[in-house]
């Protein structure tokens, strides 16, 4: 036994010490601590083995991780470092975990109610004292971790209490570095619980609900004294919503003990949240300085990724024509790319708030006569066409003649479109004999489903053929990529001299190429001449691109140097290759094996690149905002070039294939 020195105090629990000394300053008596502690750890770890072996609750972990790491291996901790201990009378036990179950949150109250219990008759006390922390907000932990340790402290276990830590947060620290707030409260509930003080141990707790006139009123326990926010600010961090389960931020007003809560977009409201989500901003308390414990009133299903990534672009850019940072009315490719997503949204979903999002942009442009806004048909320039494809769902949905006369006008197009000598097209009139991969994209899959739906084959055959010339001339066999763009002349100060392609592969580029492939198949019949030669072109990519993909699952920018000083991962063409890898594995076009490839692009977006932020919006940072070759000032394709792009958040060339749900 040592007594607690300044020295022997570094290699102790912070938290630990404080909890200690604040229980030896209100009791005045010495107080014991044996500390058994290991970071990184799951509850499986500290719980001995005959609780979890035949249980179907650890299938799932013990065969996980009983092989990797043997301070996770279950029960191993049990073992080692509580075993030894039960020939100490204890007290109570403080508890501070969580973080490595959080990706098995929807098991962890019954995991770790389980743990409780079964020390509980180790020490045959079936009341022993257990009071923990709740995970703090942290961008890697889910809602549904704090909620399990919620549920826990609301169950019919006697003598837990949970402490609150979501004022000592850090964003970007799984471990807030505040240990005495922590160790603070869990010494709070000790000394009401188990030596009779009379204070508050706990921050409000929510307790009743009720709507009236628009308008949810909500009470608490542990507010008796009263509601407060720090310094006197606005509420934060409460949201409510109606029935469509869509959640808007709420305005917050205190009276006494009670919150009335109200929000514009919801008329009707059903639900409220508070602090409900990964990192947060919260800021109520009792007139005790105790935060209020984040929780939710709803029982809606999980929302999807790709749901929620949608209202949060509807949220940033009100009208369709603001995607992409758009400032003002127009057709744009961006804007397409992100329509195109939204359609397919309202496909899954049914929701119609997506289709008359779209709708809404489309019929804001079109006139009567089919007459496209801005729209330059004599720039003959690709880009264009892109937003043509929406044009198809929404013909088909309203009956609108208009629709149908805009997409006969892109066609139109497409049929006086400038051409290299062997048939390809330009990319625009200002960039004489190019053929860009990003063309490909924009206008492909519109000629094939155009082919398709109006009875013209000649358009399946003419955008096969324009594949046929891209891959011939674009495609680097050592390699296995395609080079952003060719100069049928050499002409431009970026050709290679001999053979006329750029110098460098542009990562957006590829994922353009690769999703064209993908989704000019859709139109193809499999015994149309090119439609054999196209499935081998996705195969070469899939096999190809792994190669470039670093740990995280991300692409770079220049996707084949990501060591090269300068270089970095980039939205875009990481949320197109996995656009392109899934589509291709559901459509039975490559193995099934390059589903993981997609799944790590995914878990590599989301850990590295999505942004959860406090009013529950989601952001995908780190998007390059545009890039091409030639123009003015000049644009080289070196490497230099395209690193020096400018990036941004919300680029709708990204977001746009970060909405599809790939797996559908």
């Amino acid at each position: 036994m040592l007594v607690c020195t300044p020295e022997n105090l570094k290699d102790f629990s912070a938290v630990g010490f404080v909890f200690g000394r604040r229980l030896y300053k209100e009791l005045n008596m010495p107080v014991g601590l044996i500390q058994s502690t290991w970071g990184g750890t799951h509850a499986e770890s500290w719980t001995r083995m005959n609780v979890m072996e035949n249980n179907p609750l650890y299938a799932d972990v013990m065969a996980e991780f009983a092989q990797k790491d043997v301070n996770k291996t279950p029960a191993t901790l049990w073992n080692g470092m509580i075993a030894p201990l039960r020939g100490y009378t204890l007290k109570g036990t403080i508890w501070y975990q969580g973080e490595s179950n959080s990706i098995r949150y929807e098991k962890y109250q019954e995991v770790f109610m389980n743990l409780i219990n079964s020390w509980r008759t180790e020490w045959n006390q079936p009341d022993m004292p257990f009071y923990f922390v709740q995970i703090a907000p942290h961008y890697k932990q889910p809602a549904g971790i704090r909620e399990a340790q919620l549920k826990t402290w609301q169950s019919n276990l006697d003598n837990i209490g949970m402490v609150v830590v979501t004022d000592a947060a850090d964003s970007t620290d799984i471990h807030p570095r505040n240990k005495v707030v922590p160790g603070e409260r869990l010494a709070a509930w000790a000394l009401v619980k188990q030596y009779g003080k009379e204070m508050i141990c706990s921050g409000p707790l929510y307790k009743s609900m009720e709507i009236a006139n628009g308008k949810v009123t909500l009470t608490f326990d542990y507010a008796a004294g009263g509601l407060r926010t720090s310094g006197d600010e606005p509420v934060k961090g409460f949201f409510i919503a109606g029935a469509d389960a869509r959640f808007y931020p709420a305005t917050a007003l205190i009276t006494g003990s009670t919150l009335v809560l109200s929000s514009p977009q919801v008329v009707s409201p059903v639900a409220v949240r508070y602090g409900y989500g990964t990192f947060f901003r919260t800021n109520l308390y009792n007139k005790e300085g105790f935060p209020a414990v984040p929780f939710r009133t709803d029982t809606f299903a999980a929302d999807t990724y790709y749901r929620l990534f949608a209202d949060s672009e509807m949220r940033r850019f009100p009208e369709a024509w603001q995607l992409d940072h758009g400032k003002r009315l127009f057709f744009g490719y961006a804007q397409g790319v992100g329509c195109c997503a939204m359609l397919r949204l309202w496909k899954q979903t049914g929701e119609k708030r997506y289709f008359d999002y779209v709708e809404k942009w489309a019929d804001s442009l079109i006139n009567e006569k089919g007459q496209i806004h801005l729209y330059a048909k004599e720039t003959y320039n690709l880009d264009y066409i892109n937003s043509g494809k929406v044009l198809f769902d929404l013909y088909r949905e309203t009956h609108k003649e208009k629709y149908r006369l805009a997409m006969d006008d892109l066609i139109d197009q497409l049929k006086k479109q400038p051409r290299t000598a062997d048939g390809g097209f330009w990319h625009k009139k200002i960039y004489n004999r190019q053929m860009w991969l990003d063309g490909l994209y924009m206008a492909s899959p519109f000629m094939a489903q155009y082919g398709v739906e109006f009875n013209q084959p000649q358009w399946i055959d003419e955008a096969v053929r324009q594949f046929r010339l891209c891959h011939l001339h674009t495609y680097d066999a050592k390699t296995g990529l395609y080079h952003h763009a060719w100069n049928e002349d050499k002409s431009e100060r970026w050709a290679d001299p001999v053979t006329g392609h750029s110098p460098n592969f542009w990562g957006r580029s590829i994922g353009w190429w690769f999703m064209a492939l993908v989704d000019a198949l859709d139109y193809i019949p499999q015994n149309h001449s090119g439609y054999a030669d196209m499935v081998s072109w996705i195969n070469g990519l899939a096999e190809a691109l792994p190669k470039y993909q670093d740990k995280n699952g991300l692409w770079y920018q220049v996707i084949d140097q990501p060591d090269r000083e300068g270089n970095f991962p980039e939205a875009s063409v990481t949320a197109q290759c996995m656009y392109a890898y899934a589509k291709a594995v559901n459509k039975g076009y490559i193995d099934a094996k390059y589903r993981a490839v997609a799944e790590k692009a995914f878990k590599g977006i989301s850990d590295k690149l999505l942004v959860r932020n406090v009013d529950g919006t989601l952001t995908l940072t780190r998007c390059c905002q545009v890039g091409g070759l030639g123009g003015k000032p000049y644009r080289d394709g070196s490497f230099e070039y395209y690193i020096g792009e400018k990036m941004r958040d919300n680029d709708a060339k990204a977001t746009g294939h970060s909405l599809w749900d790939v797996w559908n």
